[in-house]
């Protein structure tokens, strides 16, 4: 690739090509037949582009026809990708939040007030809107990080999605090149279930079917031709047969390119778990939102009666500005918006780990799905085997080996019949890695057979090249038909049609085999049973059979018609056997071990496979699959039947059904349909274009990586790169993963929300005070939300997730367990708080809150007579012009405001002979003047205008003498919410919380942020978060305080465990529709066996393979032993006819 832009490479003029990119759109765009004959066909296109159709381009060619070159002149094959959102545009959106808005217009409030009213500038009462403002900067630049991070994740993501191998020949080799780097006059491979990632024109077909409902909207596939429609669009997918074509249009000026071109990009994906949580974050934001209203008006309610007459002065710094300010803030701590957040940070997170473990996810809502899964569908050729298949035995011309033939082991036209269909009859290639191994490209039952050419020292390379213009017609493996074929041209002189498939399959289709001398014998009864007996005794130990046979037709024949050969069905009859090869395909060695987690797991394995049901029953055993005497295992055809006509007796062994074989793709459908009615989470591996039925149905759709199509891919929600059945396991794991953590980070919001929201209530409500400020609280929410969600979201999985049972679809996000956990942990630390709030201030003189009669005893004289602009004085009225001391001792001792019962004594000056002082100040102060009495006088405006200034004072001095109390609150609450994280990383009331924590970097770095922010916060930025510097024992306190979270929550997991309060399980599996089954004589003669078991709890006792046709009638019967009733049937074999049932 060049460095430039697709762009700005269409604009480049070609060189050496004979046509230019703008007469070569015109011909692609209107599909112009005759302007594309003028030039000679598409053999002359291929000159002009400097293009071979039979050796393709050369790589290695430099100059004006080099591959670069191509990409100049005609562009690249990529559609520009939008510009990522910056990192400024990404703060923005998170400053358009409402709530943040409100909290901004607040503190620009506050601030302004602050600034501006002279009182309020002395005692720096701005700082806290400017406080205020950094902290949502910080905030939305924490959160703007995420996004930008978890954007460019999803970006690297879907570079891999998009990334598709496509078989191409270049000098002459075929090769597997990515979408990326094709050019214009590349020669692309087309097979059945290929993506089209380019426009190109057809040159060979063998019945090419093209699917073009992604650009038409038509559902019936198009049949191209040669003649009349050689033209193949980008985003299309090849539905049938098998073609060669030439690229013609890459990147924008592709059919598909200018679709997209057109399009906008999609709204982000939300997935269940995410639309379940935005519910939940909903509801606690209203809890919120009430809170704060509460909150607000009790503040409001006590502020009023403090300030009467006085309002203006204290509207900023504890008023109505700063309580706003404070239910604002409340209501932004209470809306749980780190919610949907740690869902997108733990799939984002997990989708990157799966793609190391091989899993592409390419549906988000997959990964949450896969891990409620309770059944699994397993395909068996390379999921649960090697897929590194060697011919191990066979029979040759009636030559039976135990070993694999040498090619002196038969004859030399054995040899080269056997050379024509092995080579022709494929469409796979051996490939040779850096590794010196042979890789597979293909299906890896040819690439077995190509390996036996090679043995042979035989070149399927030269066959296929010496004999390609010989084919007539190609019909690849269909996994409905179990075979395929090649029509070869014989020298001019005949047609012979080679046939290879399934054996006992195939061997229905012949009439004659070859003997050892070469002739042809009639197949009767007596061979036909002889050659099955071979076939079953090779697939009993594992071996896949393979027939390969021919046929001859006339070169010409008139009443042939002319798309006779496009018919297999018709043309594979009347077969001459010629070879039966078993092809070994060992079990992968750490299958068994998957298989086994699996149903720790709760999860039940089901092999679906298209082999022999004995070869099936043999891998299904070693993979620790058909284990029990009640594992069934069923034929495809078998299983069709009594969906059809027996549908309640399928229904009744389906819990123990353990392998389905000889199945065709829509065997495969119906199981999933029928797993799904029973309650399954199902998910389904599938590699093959017929798959993509059942791989959509599923709950997740699994495709192969390796040896699965396009279409199946498109169709998957989760691509298995490796086709590894371990891997699958590894997508449980991390399934269960994500709703793991989502669920620790929900309980551990909960529980901070639940100690926040009631501490702040009962603070307001109760003693007017709040105890956390707002940037303390904004402190709280940065942890809460962006830092929690980080670090527990993150989470790697622990086997141990294996041991539970799934979660299932009706999984609860929050269940008791968790439920207790939030509840005596808020409960704690809410005691914990209060305990700061209101005792700890009588227990040490350092948190100590001076009373009201103490400040006005104490701080009187220092304050009323510079307020009132008047000397101290001794205490003299003066004639009605008082000074300092006379006004402080009315204030202590008259009642006004202090002290009133000892008004009616010497210490009040205004007690005057006797006479009782009046309850009413006015009159009390302005007794000297009768005329106006009642009516205020100055010195009683005076007294009100000390005692509003007291008072104000009071409330400033009792604000400060909080700090070291609240100091230690707000150190408490954020150590409770350290260890709280700690303890949330089980939930399932294990003890070990503190296990694996080395293993999890960005918990530990978040832990470590967290703490030395913390510090910072208490020991440097009191000024602004209104906390003093902790001394050394008030840390230990303080972190042994939190550390009691850890105590609270053992003392809680010990309870759970051991009493009936906490849950045993999750979520309890789901119980089989069938309760209890007993079954006798379910077979009879004829290779039947007798049985006599039940099924009990779901499982069929006596296992049974069934492959004929068989009918059961259930028959109910009742049992009250010891009072209890149960349902029972039993299974009743109706008909016998042409059935077989045998033991495992």
């Amino acid at each position: 690739m060049t460095g430039k832009e697709p762009e700005d490479l269409l604009g480049a003029s070609p060189s050496m090509f004979g046509i230019d990119e703008s007469s070569l759109t015109s011909i692609n765009n209107d599909k112009n037949l005759t302007e594309l004959e003028k030039i000679g066909g598409v053999s002359g296109l291929a000159a002009l582009l400097c293009s071979d159709l039979t050796k393709g381009l050369d790589p290695s060619a430099s100059g004006e026809v080099s591959l670069e070159s191509r990409k100049n002149a005609y562009g690249v094959n990529k559609i520009p990708e939008t510009e990522p959102e910056s990192f400024w545009m990404l703060m923005y959106e998170n400053l358009q939040d409402p709530i943040i808005i409100l909290l901004i217009a607040a503190a620009a409030v506050s601030t302004g007030l602050g600034a501006g009213i002279p009182e309020q500038r002395v005692k720096n009462e701005w700082i806290e809107g400017v406080a205020i403002w950094v902290a949502v900067l910080i905030v939305s630049s924490v959160g703007a990080a995420n996004d930008y991070q978890k954007d460019q994740q999803f970006r690297k993501l879907n570079a891999v999605k998009d990334t598709i191998s496509i078989k191409a020949i270049r000098s002459g080799e075929l090769s597997m090149i990515t979408n990326f780097d094709l050019v214009v006059g590349d020669v692309v491979i087309l097979d059945q279930g290929d993506k089209i990632v380019a426009d190109c024109i057809m040159f060979e077909s063998h019945g090419l079917i093209i699917d073009e409902a992604s650009l038409t909207g038509e559902s019936d596939p198009i049949k191209k031709t040669l003649d009349q429609d050689p033209w193949i669009r980008s985003g299309t997918q090849v539905s049938e047969g098998s073609g060669k074509a030439i690229i013609v249009a890459v990147g924008l000026n592709s059919e598909w390119g200018k679709t997209m071109a057109l399009m906008e990009d999609a709204g982000d994906e939300q997935t269940p778990l995410q639309d379940k949580l935005e519910v939940v974050a909903g509801m606690i934001g209203k809890i919120g939102f009430a809170v704060a209203i509460a909150c607000f008006i009790a503040l409001m309610i006590e502020w009023l009666v403090k300030n009467q007459g006085n309002y203006a002065a204290n509207v900023n710094q504890n008023g109505p500005i700063s309580f706003f300010l404070y239910a604002v803030t409340i209501i932004v701590v209470a809306v749980p918006e780190g919610l949907p957040l740690a869902v997108t940070i733990s799939l984002a997170y997990s989708m990157k780990k799966m793609l190391l473990d091989q899993n592409f996810v390419r549906v988000l809502s997959a990964c949450e799905t896969m891990g409620g899964a309770t059944a699994i569908c397993s395909d068996k050729t390379g999921t649960l085997t090697e897929n590194r298949m060697t011919v191990v035995e066979g029979w040759f011309a009636c030559n039976k080996l135990d070993h694999a033939p040498a090619k002196s082991d038969i004859s030399l036209d054995l040899v080269n019949e056997l050379k024509m269909n092995i080579a022709l009859n494929s469409k796979a290639f051996l490939t040779e890695t850096s590794n010196g191994r042979v890789g597979f490209v293909g299906s890896s039952t040819e690439c077995a057979l190509l390996l036996l050419l090679r043995s042979w020292g035989i070149n399927y390379k030269d066959v296929r090249t010496q004999h390609e213009a010989d084919i007539v017609q190609l019909n690849g493996f269909n996994s409905a038909r179990k075979m395929s074929s090649v029509v070869v041209n014989k020298a001019g002189k005949k047609l012979r049609l080679y046939n290879k498939g399934a054996a006992e399959w195939v061997i229905k289709r012949c009439t004659h085999l070859l003997n050892t001398a070469g002739g042809l014998d009639t197949m009767d009864n007596q061979s036909n049973e002889y050659l099955m007996s071979i076939v079953t005794d090779m697939a009993k130990r594992g071996l896949r059979c393979i027939c390969l046979t021919y046929t001859d037709y006339e070169l010409e024949d008139v009443i042939r018609p002319k798309d006779f050969f496009e018919d297999p069905d018709q043309t594979d009859q009347n077969l001459v056997l010629m070879a039966i090869v078993g092809i070994k395909d060992p079990v992968r060695t750490e299958v068994p071990g998957a298989v086994a987690m699996c149903k720790n797991a709760g999860i039940t394995v089901r092999m679906v496979t298209g082999d022999n049901i004995h070869t099936a029953m043999h891998i299904a055993r070693e993979c620790g699959i058909l284990t029990e005497d009640d594992h069934v295992a069923l034929e495809g055809p078998v299983f069709r039947k009594m969906f059809e006509d027996r549908l309640t007796d399928l229904q009744l062994i389906l819990p123990n059904l353990r392998v389905l074989a000889r199945s065709s793709p829509e065997d495969k459908l119906t199981l999933v349909r029928l797993l799904k009615q029973a309650g399954d989470v199902v998910a389904v591996t599938g590699d093959g274009t017929n798959d993509a039925p059942a791989l959509k149905e599923s709950d997740v759709g699994l495709a192969m990586g390796i040896a699965g199509t396009e279409v199946a891919k498109e169709a998957a929600d989760i691509i298995i790169l490796d086709d590894n059945f371990t891997s699958i396991v590894k997508t449980v794991l991390w399934g269960r993963a994500v709703f793991n953590n989502i669920r620790k980070f929900l309980q551990f919001q909960l529980t901070v929300n639940c100690g926040a929201l009631i501490i702040s209530f009962i603070g307001a409500v109760a003693g007017g005070k709040e105890p956390l400020t707002v940037l303390q609280l904004l402190w709280v929410n940065l942890i809460m939300d962006t830092m929690g969600a980080l670090a527990l979201a993150t989470e790697m999985p622990s086997m141990a997730l294996l041991e539970q049972p799934p979660n299932g679809h009706a999984a609860k996000l929050v269940n008791n367990k968790m439920w207790i956990h939030i509840t005596v942990q808020g409960i704690y630390q809410v005691v914990i708080m209060l305990l700061c709030l209101y005792v700890l201030p009588l227990t040490n003189s350092r948190y100590a809150i001076t009373t009201s009669a103490e400040y006005y005893a104490n701080d009187c004289l220092s304050n009323t007579p510079s307020h009132l602009g008047i000397p101290v004085g001794t205490g003299s009225y003066n004639n009605g012009t008082p000074d300092g001391t006379w006004y402080c001792e009315v204030m202590n001792n008259c009642g006004f405001p202090q002290n009133r019962i000892v008004a009616n004594t010497v210490l009040c000056p205004l007690y005057v002979n006797g006479t009782a002082v009046p309850t009413s100040q006015v009159d009390a102060v302005c007794f000297n003047n009768s005329t106006n009495l009642g009516k205020g006088c100055t010195v009683n405006d005076n007294l009100n205008s000390a005692i509003n200034y007291m008072s104000t004072q009071l409330t400033n001095q009792q604000n400060n003498d909080y700090i070291p109390a609240l100091s230690v609150l707000f150190n408490v609450f954020i150590w409770c919410q350290i260890f709280n994280e700690i303890c949330c990383r089980r939930i399932n009331d294990e003890y070990d919380f503190f296990s694996g924590l080395e293993k999890s970097p960005i918990f530990l770095i978040v832990l470590v942020i967290t703490i030395g922010l913390q510090v910072l916060i208490m020991q440097a930025l009191g000024l602004f978060f209104t906390v003093q510097p902790q001394i050394w024992q008030e840390w230990l306190v303080c972190i042994a305080a939190g550390f009691g979270t850890c105590v609270v929550s053992w003392i809680t997991r010990f309870v759970n465990r051991n009493t009936s309060f906490g849950e045993k399980a999750i979520l309890t599996i789901r119980k089989p529709i069938m309760k209890s089954v007993s079954g006798r004589n379910l077979g009879g003669p004829n290779g039947s066996f007798r049985n006599s078991g039940s099924i009990k709890g779901g499982s069929v006792k006596g296992t049974a393979l069934i492959n004929g046709p068989s009918s059961f009638k259930a028959t109910p019967r009742s049992s009250g032993a010891g009072g209890a009733a149960s349902s029972h049937h039993e299974l009743r074999q109706a008909s016998l006819s042409n059935n077989k049932v045998v033991p495992f």
